[in-house]
């Protein structure tokens, strides 16, 4: 194909003595540096090959390497052969090689991958940059429902897919270059480099969506109703002393349930038993505290409780949670629709005995939820008096023997034994300490910090919480709770309003009544103490 040429005019385009146009081949060149008498000439087959059909002007360079081909066509339209052209410096050896690529594709997936491939950078583009971008700027819009977000397994999902598709995309994009330049010496070395690199600066975002799985996880367990449906309706609407019949439909009714068992035993006593009613129209809402104490809970006809307990509940009604947990067929029963078994027959009984519809419930393992309030930075509370401190639970820190009064910064473990002490009044100021303890977090727990204590909740929630409301509906009832100025009533069944050893169970109903009926008339009912 070549032949030695004694010529040495290499700036002729013609040799001399054959009358053909010579050319310098690059794959057949020396791996030492030519003689000074040494020359190339090409063939006609492999003129015909790298020439094209018009006039061109070709000048030779000679390296260490081989002879590097230079050609002009004269029109100004560039080189046209098969060999692509030597380019120079250290930005185009960087193109050349795929390393600028390698590294481009780690920011920003697909970008290098424009021009061989359009549809595939857009896909590596959206997936790998503009859908994690676009998440962000939603939340960030959205973050006064961060709570809501946070406890929505939706939600979960989308971050955890996001996050996974994003790092997928930058190994896909790296994939993309190391294969378009896979000629290119020592390409797989820097491809496995890049890969690597991905791989650390992934760790943080694999991290993020390992904790998202886990909380997601925990939070389907504790938010698994889809149900809209009541979970109890009596069979007629509360009347009032006034003779007014409550319109139920006007009202929803939430019952807060809270016990001191440790996380995980649901088998416990319900200290704390609270109905939060809302006024949908207006926003208003009353707290109705229900006593530890209450005796003689009656249950509806034709149901297990009824049959075992035909005159009324034989024990206190804080007990009730611990008689249906260790009876299996009962928690057969009442779990039946897949909710806490313990927390639907206390419905149950309650919903009956105060005739009052009950839309969904909320249970709270208050051990557990000492957790919860150190991961939002704790509550401040007001204390009018001295409050004397009952002992700490079990695994908590020592607690000094009393606090207040003025204002009182507590964590987890003091905010609870606050709301559990009954050795300074009794059990009816207790019950207030409850409401003012629900409404205090309601109203002092932040966006910022919801979203900081995220990993801290979400861990303890499965253990410490269940309950029949949807995760946006939970961000709903906090949002309610911190709004003071929203909540009109706050009742304890207590005395000298109601007997709780001696229940007169049509005198409760009218009270729970005339306290549903003044959030729908915006006017004072008479039994806030």
């Amino acid at each position: 194909m070549t032949v030695l040429d004694d010529h040495n005019d290499t700036n002729s385009d013609i040799d001399a003595r054959t009358g053909r146009r010579r050319h310098f081949d690059p794959g057949l060149a020396r791996t030492q540096p030519l003689g000074a008498t040494q020359q190339l000439s090409v063939t006609n087959e492999v003129s015909q090959r790298v020439t094209p059909p018009t006039e061109q002007h070709h000048s030779v360079e000679r390296t260490d390497e081989y002879p590097v081909i230079t050609v002009d066509s004269g029109s100004g339209s560039g080189w046209s052969g098969d060999v692509e052209p030597r380019t120079s410096g250290h930005g185009d050896e960087m193109h050349r090689t795929g390393t600028g690529q390698l590294a481009a594709s780690i920011v920003l997936p697909g970008a290098p991958t424009w021009r061989r491939n359009a549809p595939i950078a857009i896909l590596l583009l959206v997936l790998g940059v503009a859908a994690p971008a676009l998440l962000l700027a939603w939340v960030f819009v959205q973050r006064s429902q961060i709570v809501g977000l946070a406890l929505d397994p939706t939600f979960l999902l989308t971050v955890m897919a996001i996050g996974v598709l994003a790092i997928v995309a930058r190994f896909v994009a790296i994939g993309e270059v190391g294969f378009a330049h896979r000629f290119s010496p020592g390409i797989e070395m820097r491809t496995v480099g890049a890969l690597l690199l991905t791989a650390v600066l992934s760790t943080p975002v694999l991290y993020a969506v390992t904790e998202t799985a886990s909380a997601r996880s925990a939070v389907a367990d504790v938010f698994n109703s889809d149900s809209g449906e009541p979970l109890f309706v009596p069979e007629s609407g509360g009347i009032t002393a006034a003779g007014v019949t409550v319109d139920p439909n006007a009202v929803t009714n939430i019952l807060i349930v809270g016990g001191d068992a440790g996380p995980g035993r649901w088998g416990m006593r319900t200290d704390t038993m609270m109905i939060v009613t809302v006024h949908e129209a207006s926003g208003r809402m009353a707290l109705t505290s229900i006593p530890r104490n209450l005796t003689s809970l009656q249950f509806p006809p034709g149901t297990p409780l009824a049959a075992e307990f035909p005159n009324g509940f034989d024990d206190l009604t804080n007990a009730l949670f611990t008689h249906v947990n260790t009876n299996p067929q009962l928690v057969d029963h009442y779990g039946a629709n897949g909710m806490q078994p313990e927390a639907m027959a206390l419905i149950e009984g309650l919903g009956y005995s105060l005739n009052v519809r009950i839309d969904d419930f909320a249970l709270v393992n208050m051990q557990g939820f000492t957790q919860v309030i150190d991961a939002v930075g704790g509550v401040t509370l007001e204390l009018g008096q001295t409050v004397p401190l009952p002992p700490s639970l079990p695994g908590e820190r020592a607690l000094p023997t009393a606090i207040g009064p003025g204002l009182v910064q507590m964590d987890g473990a003091m905010a609870i034994a606050y709301a559990r002490s009954r050795s300074a009044d009794s059990d009816y100021q207790r019950m207030g300490r409850q409401r003012q303890l629900l409404a205090a977090l309601g109203s002092q727990i932040s966006p910022t910090a919801a979203a900081g204590a995220f990993s801290t909740v979400t861990g303890v929630l499965d253990d410490s919480m269940r309950t029949s409301l949807s995760a946006g509906e939970f961000d709903g009832l906090l949002d309610r709770l911190g709004n003071n100025s929203a909540i009109s009533e706050s009742v304890g069944l207590a005395p000298p309003l109601i007997t709780p050893g001696s229940p007169d169970y049509a005198q409760i109903q009218m009270i729970v009544a005339g306290v549903q009926q003044s959030l729908i008339d915006g006017v004072p009912s008479g039994y806030a103490g």
